[in-house]
């Protein structure tokens, strides 16, 4: 829409292409200790392009020059509706930002106006959390009670959400409590209000998955399953051309086709073995978990209206608890663990995880794909890089696992950004403070998307830093991702009816050692 720096044309010419630009987070610049001036702070850098080079002459300085990496001075990224901002408010507001950094000594720095829209990202006993090598594990995840875990509400069904944590309630009580965002419970229509359980009114239940998790799951077992059929015909077919060698009268031919037969046989038998687990486990879903009564996993206590600006660091409120039916999450429950698995490899997860130049500390992958969260990120320390990227750059590395992206890495932010919330009433205060987040890089994959609010996000070291609210962008995915801090958000949740609340969670393990 518009920006200060640099003018800027569009690539011409019948071959122009767009230059590919990733975000990058800002760490270590005058901008950062000043507080609440800021929408989203924000670096550019171009993404490198791995061409070869047409040119046989090019000489190794131009290949130096040509492959430097470009980054933007840091840029305060201001995103609006569409056509709800003209180009000549942009640029006086622009103006005065830039006017009140300079009192600060603070230049270089650029002014965007961006067309986007802020919004929240809301999508029997479950199974215990299974091996890798197990042929069910890319399947059972969505039924194990692992972080991440799917839910939705009786009144919205179709709605898809993510449960943050499980909490203890504490004060002599063994109940198990679930965290994630008000606006998950709600309807997009209903009044912003305040609810408290009473023992004489109907609950408000909270559903294991959505509707559409199970249609979906459903479907994917029965295209995993027509998959293995179509190779199981193939092995048999294969099986009969070597059993036709082997009533041949050449020796060695015989006595390889013997071998080959073998080894098809065994990769023949796996195969099966998955078809008639998936079967089993498409049974399971069409019969325990296509009816609602089947799928309650507990029901909200208590959820305060979402507000904005609240406290002095002028953060989002917007959260509920539920109490969990224990009964329901099984032996294989084993606590606050994020499922690390992805479509990364463990040693590629842990390449993304590298700390260049500390030889004192590695990232160990766990066996059990399972990272235990254990403690909170204090607020001294949140916004401050504790390693570096590839490129050297200072970073703080943080996961989740949500509900639409599974496992994901992102890039923390060193500045809060200001999200302006739309309520029709306007006469309330639009804007809060929120944590940020970036994708990884543009080639990983998209950190949020919908269906993901309410995901606890932490550093690869299991300290929990916040939870997931929502996102802005222009697409179904989300370029900026917006998180509370979760120690601001447990002493709110403690302030109201939950004063003993804390996050030992005593599970079936720990029980029965």
């Amino acid at each position: 829409l518009y920006h200060t720096g640099k003018e800027w044309s569009p690539p011409s010419g019948p071959e122009a292409q767009h230059h590919l630009k990733e975000l990058c987070e800002v760490f270590d610049h005058p901008i950062t200790p000043i507080p609440f001036t800021m929408v989203d702070v924000i670096h550019f850098k171009m993404v490198k392009v791995n061409n070869a080079s047409e040119d046989k002459e090019d000489t190794d300085k131009e290949m130096v020059e040509a492959n430097k990496l470009v980054v933007s001075p840091v840029t305060i990224w201001i995103r609006v509706f569409s056509e709800s901002t003209s180009a000549m408010a942009a640029h006086n507001i622009a103006q005065d930002i830039l006017a009140l950094l300079k009192d600060y000594q603070i230049t270089n720095i650029n002014v965007d106006f961006h067309k986007s829209f802020y919004m929240c990202k809301a999508d029997p006993q479950l199974l215990k959390p299974i091996s890798v090598k197990n042929p069910l594990i890319d399947i059972v995840s969505l039924l194990t009670p692992t972080l991440g875990l799917h839910i939705s509400t009786e009144a919205r069904p179709n709605t898809q959400g993510t449960i943050a944590l499980y909490l203890a309630r504490g004060g002599g009580s063994e109940k198990l409590l679930g965290l994630s965002c008000h606006h998950i419970f709600i309807r997009s229509k209903e009044a912003n209000n305040d609810y408290v359980y009473h023992s004489s009114a109907p609950c408000k239940n909270v559903l294991l998955l959505s509707n559409r998790d199970i249609t979906d799951l459903v479907n994917s077992i029965k295209i995993n399953i027509r998959g293995y059929s179509t190779v199981v015909k193939n092995y048999r077919k294969d099986i009969k051309g070597f059993e036709e060698r082997e009533k041949g009268t050449n020796a060695t031919d015989v006595r390889e086709a013997k071998v080959a037969q073998i080894k098809i046989q065994v990769l023949l038998d796996s195969v099966e073995k998955k078809i008639d687990a998936l079967t089993v486990l498409c049974n399971q879903l069409n019969n325990n978990w296509n009816r609602l009564q089947n799928c309650v996993l507990g029901h909200i206590l208590c959820f305060p209206p979402i507000s904005v600006s609240v406290s002095e660091q002028h953060l989002m409120e917007d959260w509920g608890v539920f109490k969990i039916n224990q009964a329901k999450l099984s032996d294989g429950f084993q606590g606050n663990k994020i499922d690390l698995r992805t479509k990364l490899t463990p040693d590629q997860f842990k390449e993304k995880c590298f700390i260049p130049g500390d030889t004192n500390w590695e990232f160990t992958y766990p066996k059990d794909h399972l990272l235990p969260l254990m403690g909170i990120i204090p607020d001294n320390i949140l916004c401050t890089s504790n390693m570096w990227d590839l490129d050297g750059e200072p970073c703080l590395l943080v996961i989740k696992n949500g509900n639409a992206t599974s496992t994901t890495i992102g890039h923390a932010n060193d500045v809060f950004s200001i999200v302006c919330k739309y309520f029709t009433d306007m006469s309330i205060d639009q804007t809060s403070m929120e944590w940020v987040i970036i994708n990884y890089d543009s080639k990983s994959e998209v950190f949020l998307e919908p269906g993901n609010s309410g995901s606890v996000i932490a550093d690869i070291h299991g300290h929990i830093s916040e939870m997931l609210t929502g996102g802005s962008g222009r697409m179904l995915s989300s370029d900026m991702i917006y998180a509370t801090l979760f120690w601001w958000l447990l002493e709110h949740i403690k302030l109201n009816r939950f004063s003993n609340m804390h996050l030992s969670i005593v599970t079936y393990a720990s029980q029965h050692p």
